[in-house]
């Protein structure tokens, strides 16, 4: 996966690379809880995982992340859950690509 340096390098200068890590490190901590409301049958409940995720993506610089995480925000915003198992599959499989992208951005 394919981060937006210019990104990144945003945060760096809002706190440093202290700062970077505390984001990438709490991502990484509550992203997994977000990942299993994607599974939910509550639509809320998905909406909100997916919306979260998108926006902590974006945040990062992982703007395909933050796509898919958006298509599946819309259709859970819209009621709609259909192919809603196929999207967070994507999701997942994308997600652990971003951990690995985010490794060398990690806390000590």
């Amino acid at each position: 996966m394919t981060l937006d340096q210019a990104a990144l390098e945003e945060l760096r200068a809002l706190g440093g690379d202290e700062f970077l890590a505390e984001l990438v490190d709490t991502f990484l901590a509550d992203a997994p809880a977000l990942l299993s409301g994607l599974r939910s049958t509550d639509v809320d409940e998905v909406r909100r995982s997916a919306h979260t995720l998108k926006s902590n993506g974006l945040t990062l610089g992982a703007a395909g992340f933050a796509a898919t995480c958006a298509e599946l925000e819309q259709r859970a915003r819209a009621g709609d859950l259909t192919g809603a198992d196929e999207l967070a599959g994507r999701i997942e499989q994308q997600y652990a690509e971003l951990v690995e992208a985010l490794g060398p951005y990690r806390g000590p």
